[in-house]
């Protein structure tokens, strides 16, 4: 074999994979934008952690709707749930046991009524990966629940620099077997492998958390997971005709996933709609669109709150650059990215970003959520217009990997006349956590400011390259 053979060689060996990494797209049937459609009922819900006369409080109400709409269920529930499980490290935390309550209310409806189809779609990382089957969803298997591991392999890689090897040189060998490596998230659970860590490192996710029931269906924040029980979330439970557009957006990751799911239709309800109020699913690139859209349109006067786990995404916060020079005043309330698990984390990359965005406009004003372990999980935005009031939230943080179409998400922009219920109860939410109302919920911008130029530098290299986890 002569010398040009070998560079030839060499570079389908080391370019190659990047190139046609950078090639992969976003499945079709993702980045969903559905028609606005009236919405019959609408419900905000939250979980808050904070303190009180230096206690500890917890206020929660989104486990109990889901396990509410598990129980009132007939026809059908689809649900989409990213964490799902119970691993932790038992020796040295206690969480409600939240995972094993939406199991035990899901193996009781199939019980109830055997007809009822019941599927359930999540993400690999709760079996690691295919090192070993989650017990809760081994368990519905059980009672014949339709178990189904998102296939990430479909989704656009967000970091090719990586993938790009991992798709040529790791995927061919599967990830079951035995495992012989500690799970980092608790030592008594089963054990992983490497070809299971190798994808892991791949860093895409189906990160939806959804309910979908013939009679309604819930979008929310907050994953149904053990230790992030205590986490601060947002959701929203509603009736719609948009509800037909989610099952067709379930459908195609089901579909991807080599699973044909049974006909499911929504039923609609009796009553009437709300009057001049609809509302929007949105997924993925299509989150993007209406947070950017809603930012553009904002002027002089107008307002935006929001309710953030992560944001570091440079079209979205350019925006809000724009619009606070236009003289829009943004409040945003932000996780300091100092809780994940247990582990201590830098701050990153909340800390930079916010700090940067922070020092240039006063009409930009930031609060951090007051954690004591655990997150301010909340993707929130509310839009103070004018003439009528937008909510956007889901589960996607505003990221490149979330807005994007590198990992899955869902979204629903909510769209009402000024003075709605719905909104009311909205701005009350950011009224109570701004102002500290009735609790210790947020401390001043001070508090975890951050000028730390490495840490700049390394944000735009995570972002740009997703060689991150966020």
């Amino acid at each position: 074999m002569h010398l040009g053979q070998k560079k030839k060689i060499l570079f389908i060996l080391l370019l190659f994979p990047i190139i046609w990494s950078l090639c992969t797209k976003s499945p079709v049937g993702t980045s969903i934008e559905s028609e606005y459609q009236n919405v019959s009922s609408l419900q905000f819900l939250y979980d808050l952690t904070y303190q009180k006369e230096g206690k500890r409080e917890n206020q929660q109400s989104i486990l109990s709707a889901e396990l509410d709409m598990i129980k009132k269920a007939k026809d059908f529930i689809v649900l989409d749930l990213f964490l799902y499980n119970d691993v932790y490290d038992k020796t040295q935390y206690q969480y409600p046991n939240t995972t094993q309550r939406i199991t035990e209310a899901l193996i009781a409806k199939k019980e109830e009524n055997p007809d009822i189809d019941i599927i359930f779609i999540t993400d690999p990382i709760n079996g690691f990966y295919g090192s070993y089957i989650e017990k809760n969803m081994q368990l519905m298997k059980e009672y014949n629940i339709i178990v189904i591991e998102t296939n990430l392999d479909a989704l656009k890689d967000s970091n090719p620099i990586y993938s790009g090897y991992y798709r040529f040189f790791v995927k061919p060998f599967g990830n079951s077997g035995k495992g012989w490596i500690s799970n980092p998230l608790d030592k008594t659970a089963p054990k992983i492998n490497i070809r299971s860590v190798l994808k892991l490192a791949n860093l895409k996710a189906n990160h939806r958390k959804l309910i979908i029931t013939e009679k309604e269906a819930l979008i929310a924040s907050a994953n149904p997971h053990d230790a992030s029980s205590y986490h601060s979330n947002v959701a929203v439970r509603f009736q719609s005709d948009v509800i037909p557009y989610i099952l067709e957006g379930e459908r195609v990751i089901a579909q991807q996933s080599n699973v044909i799911l049974p006909k499911l239709e929504y039923k609609g309800t009796q009553t009437s709609n709300i009057a001049d109020t609809q509302v929007k699913y949105i997924t993925e690139k299509g989150i993007f669109y209406s947070l950017i859209k809603n930012i553009q349109q904002a002027k002089e006067g107008d307002t935006i709150y929001m309710g953030i786990f992560y944001i570091t995404e440079f079209h979205l916060i350019k925006e809000l650059e724009n619009a606070a020079e236009r003289g829009v005043s943004i409040y945003i309330v932000a996780d300091p990215n100092k809780d994940a698990f247990g582990i201590q984390k830098d701050g990153s990359p909340n800390r930079s970003v916010l700090t940067q965005l922070h020092n240039k406009n006063k009409n930009i004003q930031i609060r951090w959520y007051d954690t004591k372990g655990e997150q301010y999980h909340t993707k929130m935005s509310y839009f103070d217009f004018e003439q009528q009031d937008v909510v956007v939230l889901g589960s996607g943080n505003y990221t490149r990997k979330n807005l994007k179409g590198y990992n899955l998400e869902a979204d629903l922009e909510i769209i009402a006349k000024k003075g709605n219920d719905f909104t009311k109860e909205v701005v009350a939410y950011f009224q109570r956590i701004w102002k500290n109302e009735q609790g210790n919920y947020t401390v001043p911008f001070e508090t975890y400011q951050q000028n730390s130029f490495f840490k700049k530098i390394l944000y735009y290299i995570q972002e740009t390259t997703g060689l991150c986890t966020y």
